[in-house]
C-alpha cells in the first residue's frame, strides 16, 4: 500500500487526514507534538519539526527505510506555512510540489516583494530595515500609516500598523521577538477592502475557486496588531474586479515559479486597482480551505490539492463553483482576564445557519492581549441564502455567547 504524507497534525489538517484514508493510502503525519490531534487519524506519525525541513526528511527517510511496504506517493500540508519543509521532502523522493525555490520565496515576504516588483506584479512599496531610524525614512517617502512585519512572520505574528504617534523602537522589538531570522521590513499601507483568494495553478494558468471580503472591523480596537475578524463569501466585486484578481494572482504565482498548484493570494483593492499583499504556497487557514468555501462553493479544495500531490490530473472544470451561498465566520474576542464561565454556546444549535462553533479556551484559562491570529478564542461560521443573511446569522450568533471574566 502507498503512503499519503501530512506535514503537520494540527486540528486544521484533520480534513486531509480523513480524505486522504478515505481515498485509500496509508497516511502519516508529521508534528513536533506527539499529542497533536490530527494524528488520532494516522496510520503512522512522524515526530519531527515541521518548521525544519532538514528535521523532516531526516525522519522520514529514516521511516521509509523502516517501512519498505509502504512506499510515499506524494506530500502535502494545510493551513501551516511550512512549503520549504514539503519541497525539501517531495524533491527528495521525487514527488510533485511547486520545488525548493518557489518555496523559498514563498517563506520570506521580502524575497517574495522583490520577485513582485521584478516581474511588474502589483504590490506596495516596500523596503528592508534594519534599524528603527529606516522607519522613519520610510514613512519621509511615503508618508504614514506603514506596515511593519518580519520577513518570516505567519499568522500577523509581529505585523504591526503604524503612524507617526508610534514609539518607533518599541514597535521594532515586538516585531522582532516574532522573526526567527531576525530581518524585518516594511510597507507602505494601502487603503481598499481586503480580499482572501484561494486558486488552483494548472498549466501556468490560474482558477479562482473562491473570493471573501476579510474583515477588518476591528483595525482600531487592536492597533497597532492587525487582526482579521473573519471573512464574507461572495465577495462584493464585480465581474470585471474578479477577472483582474484572478490574473493578478496568476503573475504573482508565475512571477514566484509555480505553474501548478494550490495558491493563497491576499489582495487589496487600493485605488489603482488590486495589489498583491501576499501569496502562500498552500491551503488556507481559519477553516477557509476545508469548511467556508466547500459551503459556499461546492469545490472540496482539499481533495483537490491531495490529487495534486498524488501528481493525478486536476482539471479547470473541477475548480468552477458549483453555488454561490453565503458563508461568513466571525471570531471571538473575550475581555484580558481569566475566563469564569461562557455561557450561549448550547443555545447556537436552535439558531438558523449555524454550521460550526469552535472555542479554544475553557472556564479558567487566561485570555491574554491579543496581538496576532492564534490569540483568537474561537469562532462561529454560518450559512445563508446571500451574503447579507450569513454575515447577520453570524453576527447575532458571536453577540449571544458571553464571557463572564474574573
Amino acid at each position: 500500500m502507498n503512503s499519503f504524507l501530512i506535514i503537520g497534525a494540527g486540528i486544521e489538517q484533520v480534513r486531509a487526514y480523513e480524505l486522504a484514508s478515505s481515498m485509500g493510502y496509508h497516511v502519516v503525519g508529521t508534528d513536533w507534538d506527539p499529542e497533536a490531534p490530527a494524528f488520532n487519524l494516522a496510520d503512522d506519525r512522524i515526530i519531527a519539526s515541521t518548521r525544519d525541513p532538514q528535521d523532516t526528511l531526516n525522519a522520514v527517510i529514516k521511516y521509509c527505510q523502516e517501512n519498505p511496504g509502504y512506499p510515499l506517493a506524494g506530500v502535502m500540508t494545510i493551513a501551516n506555512d511550512v512549503p520549504v519543509t514539503v519541497a525539501t521532502v517531495a524533491e527528495y523522493f521525487g514527488l510533485p510540489s511547486i520545488g525548493i525555490k518557489a518555496a523559498e520565496i514563498a517563506a520570506d515576504k521580502m524575497l517574495m516583494k522583490r520577485v513582485f516588483a521584478d516581474n511588474n506584479v502589483a504590490t506596495a512599496l516596500f523596503r528592508p530595515v534594519t534599524e528603527p531610524q529606516d522607519i522613519l525614512i520610510a514613512a519621509r517617502d511615503w508618508n504614514w500609516p506603514l506596515i511593519l512585519k518580519p520577513v518570516d512572520g505567519r499568522g500577523a505574528r509581529g505585523v504591526l500598523l503604524l503612524d507617526e504617534s508610534m514609539d518607533l523602537q518599541e514597535a521594532w522589538d515586538e516585531s522582532m521577538s516574532f522573526s526567527s531570522v531576525g530581518r524585518l521590513m516594511v510597507e507602505n499601507f494601502i487603503v481598499g477592502p481586503q480580499i482572501s483568494t484561494e486558486s488552483m495553478m494548472i498549466k501556468r494558468k490560474c482558477h479562482t475557486a473562491a473570493y471573501a471580503d476579510r474583515n477588518y472591523g476591528r483595525l482600531q480596537q487592536f492597533k497597532p496588531y492587525i487582526i482579521e475578524d473573519g471573512g464574507t463569501q461572495p465577495a462584493r466585486l464585480t465581474a470585471n474586479q474578479r477577472w483582474e484578481i484572478n490574473n493578478l494572482v496568476e503573475s504573482a504565482a508565475l512571477a514566484m515559479g509555480i505553474s501548478d498548484g494550490i495558491v493563497k493570494g491576499d489582495i487589496v483593492v487600493g485605488p489603482d486597482g488590486p495589489c498583491v499583499i501576499e501569496i502562500a504556497a498552500r491551503l488556507s487557514g481559519g477553516y477557509f480551505a476545508t469548511d467556508q468555501i466547500p459551503l459556499a462553493t461546492g469545490i472540496d479544495l482539499v481533495a483537490l490539492a491531495i490529487l495534486h500531490a498524488l501528481g493525478s490530473d486536476v482539471t479547470p472544470d473541477m475548480v468552477k463553483p458549483i453555488r454561490d451561498s453565503g458563508v461568513a465566520i466571525r471570531y471571538f474576542f473575550p475581555p484580558e482576564g481569566t475566563i469564569k464561565c461562557v455561557s450561549g454556546l448550547a443555545d447556537l444549535s436552535d439558531q438558523p445557519g449555524i454550521c460550526k462553533a469552535v472555542l479554544y479556551c475553557n472556564e479558567g484559562d487566561v485570555i491574554p492581549q491579543v496581538k496576532a491570529h492564534p490569540d483568537r478564542a474561537g469562532f462561529i461560521i454560518a450559512m445563508g441564502s446571500g451574503r447579507q443573511e450569513a454575515e447577520a446569522r453570524v453576527e447575532k450568533a458571536i453577540k449571544s455567547i458571553v464571557f463572564e471574566m474574573e
